[in-house]
């Protein structure tokens, strides 16, 4: 009976998620801002529990009507079937995608840093030097590689979020179709969007459709760049159509790393935030970018880190 009490036990380790906070320290509520103790990014706190990742085909192709479809394959959304519960430990999201400013203190600390990753079009991300030009500093860096892009979470002590972490940051518990809710998008209001088939002719500063932020505050998680995650891009478990798509079955095997968020230059299709893309390892363009999150250490004071309330939303901890 001993042997069998301690197998249980090993087994319920094993599969318990795993955090970094205790279970009985105190958490702040959804949407708690922090300055990041590292690269000093306005975090949000999105808390643990579980959420309706993915889609259904019945919601799909209500969505697909919505923005000018007839069928939802049109739009791929097969890609994020089956909506399915998902459990996430309480963590921190970038407020903001990882701008030029932020990346140049990377650099900094970097000397003779180079992607050398990227194909020969893509080798450089679209800021490179020494200055940096005021009106480009809250500009998303981009055209950098997955590996990049996990260069400067490790330097930042953060990680790229999994597909879970950034579409709870996104969607929160309410299954909304966009961060804001369910509304049509409206490039006026929500996001650096493009609702015909034309792409936009650039990325906005981040933080600049306030009226797009997600339910825990995170903006420009539908439009402005892609936003590279940790994981592959492989059908989920269970996905009905998976069997007969030639092109599900192509994803098997670790060849595409999951890209999330949509971007000017992908159009009206792009901004659910149920809708999955991917690029190789490798491969990067002029409209893929990122943001990191954060685990915070057992014992870290929140209030200590908090953002403080100044004439552009907020202001770092002197």
């Amino acid at each position: 009976m001993t042997t069998m009490r301690l197998l249980a036990t090993c087994f319920l380790l094993a599969v318990l998620p795993f955090s970094s906070a205790r279970a009985d320290e105190k958490q702040p509520p959804g949407g708690f801002t922090i300055i990041h103790p590292r690269d000093r990014s306005p975090m949000v706190w999105v808390p643990g529990g579980s959420f309706l990742m993915g889609i259904n085909a019945d919601t799909a192709q209500k969505q697909a009507e919505q923005i000018g479809y007839s069928d939802y394959h049109q739009f791929a959304a097969e890609e994020s079937f089956p909506e399915h519960r998902v459990f996430v430990e309480g963590f921190y999201m970038d407020k903001f995608e990882v701008t030029i400013e932020r990346w140049k203190k990377f650099i900094d600390a970097h000397p003779g840093w180079s992607q050398g990753d990227g194909t020969a079009a893509t080798s450089t991300p679209t800021w490179v030097g020494t200055e940096l030009k005021t009106e480009h500093a809250q500009l998303p860096i981009a055209q950098v590689t997955w590996r990049s892009a996990q260069q400067y979470a490790n330097w930042a002590g953060k990680q790229l979020p999994t597909e879970a972490m950034w579409e709870k940051a996104a969607r929160g518990t309410d299954a909304r179709w966009y961060p804001w809710g369910n509304d049509k998008p409206d490039p006026q209001k929500h996001g650096v969007l493009s609702m015909t088939d034309s792409p936009l002719p650039g990325v906005r500063p981040v933080g600049s459709y306030p009226a797009g932020a997600s339910p825990y505050g995170c903006l420009d998680m539908a439009g402005n760049v892609y936003e590279w995650t940790s994981e592959w891009k492989e059908p989920y478990p269970n996905n009905p159509e998976a069997p007969d798509s030639a092109t599900l079955l192509k994803e098997w095997g670790h060849r595409f790393v999951a890209l999330r968020g949509g971007s000017f230059y992908h159009t009206r299709h792009s901004y659910r935030v149920s809708k999955r893309f991917g690029f190789e390892e490798n491969e990067t363009y002029f409209h893929v970018g990122f943001r990191t999150a954060w685990y915070p250490p057992a014992g870290f004071e929140h209030a200590k880190h908090a953002a403080l309330p100044g004439p552009k939303g907020f202001q770092e901890q002197k």
